[in-house]
């Protein structure tokens, strides 16, 4: 019914989402995607993380429909499938490693949810974005709600969710949905070089930028600034720090990619799911 496949391109990690339906995810898919998630996280030599459709018609277009049907069939609901998927979109959302969709053709429901858990998204222009669950008298399960009015204001999402609107990758762009929009010829091109940016970039500084922001939703502003300032302070001994500090003075490019990766130490302030929060 479909798969998730993946492969290391030098120091980015790329998942090709392939099945009938518009890549739709079944309960299969979902459990291999949170596998690869935690694989991703634990790796010393992944540094970035691509996620795209395996043709360019497609992005996701969410939960396998025909699964969901056949759940509740025998009297099970939804929870088999969604609940795999929630746990797999949260694991790659608490990565501490950049993420990247790349949006070719449509991305629907829970294929934007999964999209919305990456930290840059890049679309073609002519890409098809909705959340089409109100037309099944449902709405979004898998973090839509919430990531969706994160990125483009209350207002525009309650178009979205409570609508069903369709905007293309265009509109996306101008709201403050996707990271950049661009012709479909050239969205493989500009994710992978966005990837391979972000895989040269220093982890550590990655990981503490990426808790910083998931902090400062969860606590006042003085209480994130505060846990800013220490965990600023406490990275300024890290490696990175030092090749940074070395390449600035020698005025050449740092190479950061020499260092392994950098995990947050555990005494961080912030906190992240599946970690636990620092006593």
């Amino acid at each position: 019914m479909g798969q998730i496949d993946d492969e290391l391109r030098g120091q980015v990690l790329i998942v090709r989402l392939s099945g009938s339906g518009a890549n739709a995810i079944t309960r299969d898919m979902a459990a291999s995607l949170e596998e690869i998630a935690g694989r991703a996280g634990r790796s010393q030599n992944i540094r970035a993380l691509l996620i795209t459709g395996a043709n360019s018609d497609a992005f996701c277009a969410g939960s396998n429909i025909g699964e969901l049907a056949r759940l509740r069939a025998e009297g099970k609901g939804p929870g088999p499938l969604l609940e795999v998927e929630a746990r797999a979109f949260q694991a790659i959302a608490d990565l501490d490693i950049p993420t990247v969709a790349a949006i070719q053709g449509i991305a629907m429901g829970g294929g934007l949810e999964l999209a919305l858990s990456c930290d840059f998204i890049l679309a073609a222009e002519d890409a098809r974005m909705s959340f089409p669950e109100i037309f099944l008298g449902v709405f979004p399960a898998l973090g839509g709600t919430v990531r969706l009015q994160q990125r483009i204001g209350e207002g525009r999402a309650r178009e979205l969710l409570m609508l069903g609107r369709e905007i293309d990758g265009k509109r996306a762009h101008d709201w403050g949905l996707v990271t950049r929009s661009v012709p479909r010829d050239d969205v493989w091109k500009e994710a992978c070089a966005l990837a391979d940016r972000l895989a040269a970039a220093p982890t550590g500084a990655i990981a503490e930028i990426k808790r910083s922001l998931r902090f400062a939703r969860e606590v006042s502003e003085r209480e994130a600034i505060d846990a800013a300032l220490a965990a600023a302070i406490r990275h300024s001994d890290s490696p990175e720090v030092a090749e940074g500090l070395r390449a600035f003075a020698a005025k050449q490019k740092p190479d950061f990619t020499s260092i392994s990766v950098q995990k947050p130490a555990s005494t961080t302030l912030h906190p992240s799911a599946g970690r636990g929060r620092a006593e």
